[in-house]
């Protein structure tokens, strides 16, 4: 198996944790979403939300200027993320050739659970019908996903799993707050109203040489930001209402979105710095076949890749049709490359996987399908 070197490169900040495999751990075997059939446009969802007349009938258009965002799938109310799970990871199963028995591990990835306790993993292997495996959560925001794919690499290096199914799914159409009162309230309601609902899954198994796998991990959190997103909405429930858990998102996207652009342009600008010291490349992102950010907005996406000069063509893009899945995003645009014929496992393409959640998390994940 690869072994992982922690690389220091003139002492930049945002890099000083990566992981550089040269013979890669784990490779991504098999892939599968999930997406509820129900469609909504911006209009469909805040119909049921109390809001101003005027603001509500200017609020859809607010919305697709500010995201580019148009429609979003949602599930129904009696639903929970491990039904929607079920459907992802048997699709990845079944697309990496193998059979329920073969998981050794299930992980649950997302930014949603079905319930406080247990671990979502037991109502999902429950639901999946696995008698015994080694299930368990991992909860990191919209790094859910990237941040179980680094337990999962670890997990494969050592031995101690073989077979592993991640899952990511998310309801984030179920956190929308049903009051908007005002336009001020709009800054800190706005990024729940561009929430989707979706699932995505992948298949985690050893990687025998360097054609495939998991060559580079990154991920860091800048806690200071911690504050500008958040669920309970009322960050101090438990001194407030102890037992009263006030559910909406919370996010201040005006000032996350501040915050988060010039940053992901630094890193991506360290990260060409280190990889032309460590590997002579000339440019940000030479020799990636396809870039998965995360799906906080298509305006944020394009932004951002106008700065660094990267064409839209090499980004994957799934935010103005699904809106913002969270967690399953980066799974999710991932499978929805490989359906379009953009990707596919098994071909040795670069992908670089990049994500940015709250808490503020960061990083990415580089790997060869």
């Amino acid at each position: 198996m690869g072994g992982g070197n922690v690389m220091k490169t003139n002492n930049k900040e945002l890099l000083r944790g990566l992981q550089s495999f040269k013979v890669p751990a784990a490779r991504i075997s098999g892939i599968g979403s999930y997406l509820p059939d129900m469609e909504k446009n911006n209009a469909e969802i805040i119909a049921p939300i109390n809001i101003p007349p005027r603001l509500k009938a200017n609020l859809p258009g607010i919305i697709e200027r500010t995201a580019l965002m148009r429609t979003r799938r949602c599930a129904a109310p009696d639903l929970y993320p491990s039904d929607l799970g079920v459907f992802s990871v048997l699709d990845a199963i079944h697309d990496a050739g193998r059979k329920k028995d073969d998981i050794d591990t299930l992980i649950f990835a997302s930014t949603d659970t079905d319930q406080l306790e247990p671990a979502t993993a037991n109502i999902l292997q429950q639901k999946l019908g696995i008698k015994s495996v080694n299930a368990f959560d991992v909860s990191n925001a919209c790094n859910s996903f990237l941040q179980a794919l680094n337990v999962g690499n670890s997990l494969i290096a050592t031995g101690a799993a073989k077979c592993i199914a991640i899952c990511a799914s998310e309801l984030g159409t179920h956190w929308i707050c049903p009051d908007l009162n005002n336009k001020d309230e709009l800054r800190q309601k706005m990024g729940a109203l561009t929430l989707g609902d979706a699932s995505a899954a992948v298949i985690l198994e050893p990687a025998y040489d360097s054609t495939s796998g998991i060559s580079e991990i990154n991920l860091f959190s800048l806690g200071e930001y911690w504050h500008l997103c958040h669920v309970p909405e009322n960050i101090n429930w438990r001194k407030d209402n102890p037992r009263s858990i006030q559910g909406w998102f919370y996010l201040d996207m005006s000032e996350l979105a501040r915050i988060v652009r010039p940053l992901t342009v630094e890193y991506f600008q360290e990260y060409g710095d280190y990889r032309k010291l460590v590997y002579g490349e000339d440019e940000i992102l030479k020799n990636i076949d396809r870039i998965i950010p995360h799906q906080i907005s298509k305006r944020l996406i394009e932004e951002v890749a106008k700065i660094l000069n990267v064409s839209m063509d090499r980004i994957g893009v799934t935010a103005d049709q699904y809106g913002n899945t969270a967690s399953a995003a980066i799974p999710l645009t991932l499978h929805k490359s490989i359906q379009s014929g953009k990707l596919s496992i098994g071909s040795g393409q670069e992908v670089f996987l990049f994500g940015a959640a709250s808490g503020l998390g960061m990083g990415h994940i580089r790997l060869k399908l």
